[in-house]
């Protein structure tokens, strides 16, 4: 017995979550785009950047496809779930292990934080005194988290 992963060949989906504008570079199967648009996991706009239905989109699309918030939770496991849906208001993550802040800086969700708010590359840790600074969500994280509550 084969077990069925969803969403469907998701290191596509794990690209575009890295890519800067949430771009999807590659797709795999037309039924798996498909399978993508119909559950709203990417979309596709049309020549007036209006997002188009998923019955169209392949059809009618133009540009490339791009990640939604449902998106990028599908390929988060539930450590990093939890992660981004318990940030404060603020954006901050707190208590949250370094392996899962990582790989949530590595899909861009997330972006490490000094004391005066300035982006910095990675946590700061040098090995020995730990890390220097803070995961704070990104504006894709944000939509991420968005993702899991009614929008009104």
């Amino acid at each position: 017995m084969t077990v069925k992963t969803y969403p469907p060949a998701p290191k596509h989906l794990r690209a575009a979550c890295a890519h800067p504008q949430g771009h999807l570079t590659s797709h795999g199967s037309r039924a798996t785009l498909q399978a993508y648009l119909d559950d709203g996991l990417v979309y596709r706009n049309d020549a007036d950047g209006y997002r188009l239905p998923a019955e169209t989109a392949q059809a009618h699309g133009v540009g490339p496809y791009v990640i939604t918030g449902a998106g990028r939770r599908a390929i988060l496991n539930e450590s990093q779930l939890a992660a981004i849906d318990s940030a404060d208001e603020d954006g901050a993550l707190r208590n949250v292990s370094w392996p899962t802040a990582a790989a949530l800086a590595r899909l861009a969700l997330v972006e490490y934080r000094d004391a005066t708010g300035t982006p910095q590359p990675t946590d700061g840790d040098d090995g020995r005194t730990g890390p220097k600074y803070r995961p704070f969500l990104t504006t894709a994280g944000v939509e991420a988290a968005r993702a899991s509550k009614p929008q009104p």
